[in-house]
């Protein structure tokens, strides 16, 4: 029988992170783009960004300021329960996070280069 990723488990600049299950990523590399021509449509292609969002869970030993857009690029690891683990060398948050009273924090990534390591 066939397994389905179930548990996402998040590493930012090497610390490991407690997040949410929902974690949604999509991997840097080329998009179709569609022109339209006179009578049909032509295609070309156009470098397309990756993303990540978790859900990440602030404790007693986590900050806001741990994913605070002036640090830079740093790296961030995506391992799943399946053997998959995703590495992104030069990933970079947008912003920081809202944190809500419950303590979850959404987080936003911006991928650009990855290696994929399966087990």
């Amino acid at each position: 029988m066939a397994q389905t990723i179930g548990v996402v488990k998040i590493w930012w600049r090497g610390k490991k992170y407690d997040v949410q299950k929902g974690v949604r990523w999509r991997l840097p590399g080329m998009q179709n783009e569609d022109q339209d021509a006179t009578d049909r449509t032509l295609r070309s292609m156009r470098w397309n960004h990756g993303m990540a969002q978790a859900t990440v869970m602030i404790t007693s030993s986590s900050d806001e300021d741990d994913f605070d857009p002036a640090l830079g690029e740093g790296e961030l690891q995506i391992q799943t329960d399946i053997g998959a683990v995703y590495v992104f060398p030069d990933a970079y948050t947008r912003a920081k996070p809202d944190v809500q009273d419950n303590g979850q924090a959404p987080v936003n990534w911006t991928l650009n280069t990855y290696q994929k390591i399966s087990a």
